[in-house]
């Protein structure tokens, strides 16, 4: 797969972040700012996952990424507020599918509160990093010194580690060269 893999992904996410800002953020540029998309925990058992959720989300609010959080469920009118700041995708029905993938070309990092290894499979089809808990046998920690790992890892589920792990993966996405390395080693697999 190598560099034209990664090649061919990088101009296919260029193009569709390009069109998705004309689209849905007219006037904002795709080049700057890395997207997050934020796979909501779902499930009758998720009611403290989802606390965290929020918990995080509004630490987020700082950060210099694009946040899309894909949900089962409506946004409370808390998280409309921040204008620009947050995009809620619903996950039901045919159009929200077509609108996830659409989002999920986009994306250049994703944050997951549990291990779906489908859902993880189709994160690194499309070249989309991880940050996800470190008991993943999918996932490896970046290691910049070392360069290597394929992912973000925090090692337990909290608001602190879990967005210092998204600061950890905001800061390496600066670095084309560290980015681009993350993203052909998940190619390649």
């Amino acid at each position: 797969m190598g560099k034209s893999e990664y090649k061919k992904v990088s101009e296919a996410k260029k193009k569709a972040k390009e069109q998705l800002y004309k689209r849905s953020y007219p006037g904002a540029s795709a080049d700057h700012n890395p997207m997050l998309i934020v796979l909501a925990p779902q499930g009758k058992n998720s009611g403290k996952e989802r606390e965290l959720l929020f918990q995080l989300l509004e630490g987020l609010a700082v950060l210099p990424c694009e946040v899309v959080v894909v949900d089962d469920d409506e946004p409370s009118d808390d998280l409309k507020r921040p204008s620009g700041k947050f995009t809620w995708v619903n996950n039901r029905g045919a159009q929200a599918e077509h609108d996830t993938e659409q989002y999920l070309l986009c994306a250049d990092m994703a944050l997951v509160f549990d291990e779906d290894h489908n859902m993880l499979n189709r994160l690194m089809g499309h070249g989309v990093v991880i940050v996800g808990h470190d008991s993943s046998p999918f996932l490896q920690n970046y290691h910049p010194n070392e360069e290597t790992g394929n992912s973000f890892t925090f090692a337990r589920l909290n608001p602190w580690d879990m967005f210092r792990a998204v600061v950890r993966a905001c800061e390496t996405y600066r670095f084309p060269y560290d980015w681009g390395n993350i993203v052909r080693g998940i190619l390649k697999k």
